[in-house]
């Protein structure tokens, strides 16, 4: 019985092999990074920066936010990092190691679908129904923060609590 070997000669890429975005993109986008805030997944962009104020289940309130990031990302293992201020006082903090952002090639981007930002008082408890209801109409800022190994991207946004959506 005999064996047959035949070899291949290639006059360049294979075609079959896809190369990716263009321009050297990754698959959240090329440089330079940009954030985008918005609700919902796939993510609804909210350029206005109003959140609604959300009521829990278990008694506590929070905002849902989505993040779009478009540019050098890796999107297999990112650190996700929101932080939620009312003048000086941190309010909501959410915290996610090495997650797995979506891809969306028609951006490019990539979305993290939604980070809850549970409100608690400056002891770690849920904050009061007073304290909530103070914060409608208020100016927050949030402070984001993506870590990958294909790049970071950190920001900054003044976000505007609308109201609450009560549970019925």
């Amino acid at each position: 019985m005999g064996l047959l070997l035949a070899g291949c000669i290639s006059d360049g890429p294979d075609p079959m092999i896809d190369a990716g975005p263009p321009d050297g993109a990754g698959p959240c986008g090329p440089a330079p990074t940009t954030l985008t805030l918005g609700v919902g997944h796939p993510m609804e962009p909210v350029p206005d920066l109003r959140f609604q104020i959300g009521q829990g289940l278990q008694g506590g309130h929070h905002f849902d936010i989505s993040v779009r990031v478009s540019g050098p990302m890796d999107p297999d293992s990112v650190d996700v990092q929101l932080d939620l201020f009312h003048g000086e006082t941190r309010i909501a903090q959410h915290l996610t190691d090495d997650w797995l952002l979506h891809i969306y090639p028609e951006g490019p981007w990539c979305e993290y679908p939604r980070a809850r930002l549970v409100l608690v008082d400056e002891e770690g408890g849920l904050l009061d129904a007073d304290a909530v209801e103070a914060l409608v109409g208020e100016t927050l800022q949030l402070d984001v923060h993506l870590r990958s190994a294909g790049g970071d991207a950190d920001g900054s946004f003044q976000i505007i609590a609308t109201g609450i959506d009560r549970l019925r």
